[in-house]
């Protein structure tokens, strides 16, 4: 089945016409736009970038890896590890839910999606996928792939309250844009927050909400929550969720009380997709998890950590950071683990490993 003739479906077309001139001029057939005007050469607009996604995500759903544009050369990783493009994930998808979030970055040919999926048919359970593609020449190169099975918290994505993506979505002033570097250190400067639990360390704003798979885990003191808050624990002696007590807070001040001193480090973050524009930042990273903090401190109590966040491990972050006024306002995660200490991202030749000293 040609790529060409692949039908249009419910997150919009397939080919833009940037990319329609592309794959027709790869056949040598001539393509007019309506204009008159002419594409740049290899250009790939923001247009033809949510084409491209949406044409792999259209060959996912298919389970036909045939239908996906790759290059001759191409690398697919599923949470961290290299396979062949169409198996895993390829043979257990079911269905897509309502969500799906695009980041793109036409400087680099970079496109990164949110969505809540479906897996497995008879007995199927809740994922949500982060997908990752890098595009040049007008096929894909790269193919990052990212997974959180059983996801609960798909159920509150996207958030009722519209204002969560007209601010991820919207285009800031010129005026208040801070550059690439400046994106790219401010979102290195998160993972360092967190790994030294010092908010100093990263721009925060005062109005800073962060979700992690689909679930509140900061708020800002004047922040209407944009999903449903996290409840106590319903059985009794259970370890509570260190982010419950703390909502209203902030992402920077939150850090202060330490409860989050169970991550102990961070390495192989990389950036691929910074969009100036929107003053996004897509970054991928491992939280690493020494396993040897077990509990920490609340009213003076020690509250104990879950058991999976008590032995050595990582955890396979993805994550958008919002910046306004060069500032982090928002944030959105979609990570998996636990998975084995120091494995990396599966995407060596990001930055070093950096954590805490051991007792500290």
């Amino acid at each position: 089945m040609s790529i060409l003739r692949i039908q249009e479906w419910r997150f919009g077309p397939i080919l833009s016409i940037g990319m329609r001139s592309m794959l027709l001029g790869a056949l040598g057939i001539a393509f007019i736009h309506g204009s008159g005007a002419a594409p740049r050469s290899g250009a790939c607009d923001e247009d033809c970038l949510k084409g491209m996604m949406s044409a792999y995500l259209n060959a996912l759903e298919k389970h036909n890896p045939s239908l996906v544009p790759v290059a001759a050369h191409y690398r697919y990783t599923e949470n961290g590890a290299q396979i062949r493009l169409g198996d895993a994930l390829w043979g257990t998808f079911n269905s897509y839910g309502k969500y799906r979030h695009d980041v793109y970055d036409i400087e680099t040919g970079g496109v990164a999606s949110y969505l809540s999926i479906t897996e497995n048919h008879e007995m199927p359970f809740p994922d949500f996928l982060a997908v990752r593609l890098k595009i040049a020449g007008g096929k894909i190169t790269e193919i990052e792939t990212v997974v959180d099975r059983h996801a609960l918290g798909t159920e509150n994505m996207p958030p009722k309250d519209p204002s969560w993506m007209e601010i991820m979505d919207r285009a800031e002033p010129t005026a208040t844009r801070i550059s690439r570097d400046a994106l790219k250190k401010g979102a290195l400067g998160y993972m360092r927050a967190v790994a030294f639990h010092n908010g100093d360390l990263a721009p925060f704003a005062e109005s800073c909400i962060r979700l992690e798979n689909g679930m509140l885990s900061a708020l800002g003191p004047n922040d209407a929550a944009p999903v449903p808050k996290l409840q106590p624990p319903a059985a009794a002696g259970s370890s509570p969720v260190p982010s419950f007590f703390l909502l209203g807070l902030g992402c920077g001040k939150q850090l202060g009380y330490k409860s989050y001193i169970f991550i102990t480090g961070y390495e192989d973050a990389h950036f691929p997709i910074v969009d100036t524009k929107r003053q996004l930042v897509y970054a991928v990273f491992d939280f690493m998890r020494r396993g040897n903090v077990e509990s920490w401190t609340y009213e003076g109590r020690k509250v104990p950590y879950p058991e999976g966040m008590r032995y050595p491990n990582e955890i396979l972050n993805t994550e958008i950071f919002k910046f306004v006024n060069g500032k982090i306002t928002r944030v959105e995660a979609v990570f998996e683990g636990p998975q084995s200490y120091m494995r990396g991202t599966g995407w060596p030749g990001g930055t070093k490993a950096e954590s805490r000293p051991i007792g500290d």
